[in-house]
């Protein structure tokens, strides 16, 4: 009986061990999935031990698109803007005719000097320059007192009225050399920028109309050659006396010889 039962044992063990082959599976849970087995070999007396290592799950991701769709964002038409319609351009305003210059009391006008037989003081083609040929012009620390003539150097100057010389001299550093006359009819005139050794009278002389001062230079403070005249009322440099603008009065001279 003993034997027997010996015997049925054996056989059962070499079932068991039969189904625990090398590359056999084994089954995880009930109804799963078949999982490779894993050899890990360990020290000990009962040889070789294989255990089962479970697949590991991959961790779950997050989709990051999102299931709903979105909606797309309106946009507002862009309103135009209203153009404004151009000003009309306002015409431009004519400039107003010079005004003739309001006689002064006792002094002569220059209608008045070409009737006494005034003249052109430069005898020679000649022009009046630009704004810094004006009377008035501004310079270091005073004004232009005068009008200048712009002539070619050596065209003969003469004496616009009768008259007499109260001075003849030269100045290095302005007028270079000049003369001053004072007229029959009360105003003074002023000759600079003469030609040097061109001076033709001396002071205490008597001058009629037409007759030779100077010629046309560049001497003193002069850039080119003209001929710079002042007009002075009430006596050149003296007491109570003061320039006027020498232009009326030439342009006068120069219209009456045309």
């Amino acid at each position: 009986m003993a034997a027997a039962r010996i015997a049925a044992a054996a056989a059962w063990a070499t079932v068991f061990v039969g189904a625990l082959a090398p590359g056999a599976e084994a089954i995880d849970s009930p109804g799963g999935t078949p999982a490779p087995v894993a050899a890990a070999a360990t020290s000990g007396t009962g040889g070789a031990v294989y255990t089962s290592t479970p697949p590991k799950t991959p961790a779950s991701t997050k989709s990051r698109v999102s299931s709903k769709p979105r909606a797309p964002k309106s946009t507002k038409p862009t309103k135009p803007k209203p153009t404004k319609p151009a000003k009309p351009a306002k015409p431009a305003k004519p400039k107003p005719a010079p005004k003739a210059p309001a006689p002064i009391p006792g002094v002569p006008t220059p209608a008045q000097t070409v009737a006494e037989g005034a003249v052109f003081p430069v005898v020679g083609p000649h022009n009046f320059g630009g704004p810094e040929n004006r009377f008035g012009a501004p310079r270091a620390g005073y004004f232009h007192e005068g009008q200048d003539v712009l002539a070619e150097e050596g065209l003969q100057v003469v004496a616009p009225l009768a008259g007499t010389i109260i001075a003849t001299s030269y100045q290095a550093g302005g007028a270079g050399w000049y003369a001053a006359e004072q007229t029959v009819d009360g105003l003074s005139f002023f000759y600079a920028h003469c030609q040097a050794s061109s001076l033709a009278v001396s002071a205490g002389q008597a001058v009629k109309a037409g007759q030779a001062i100077c010629k046309v230079g560049q001497t003193g403070d002069a850039t080119a050659p003209h001929l710079h005249l002042e007009i002075w009322v009430g006596g050149w440099h003296g007491p109570g006396g003061y320039s006027i603008d020498p232009l009326p009065y030439l342009e006068a001279w120069e219209a009456a010889a045309s």
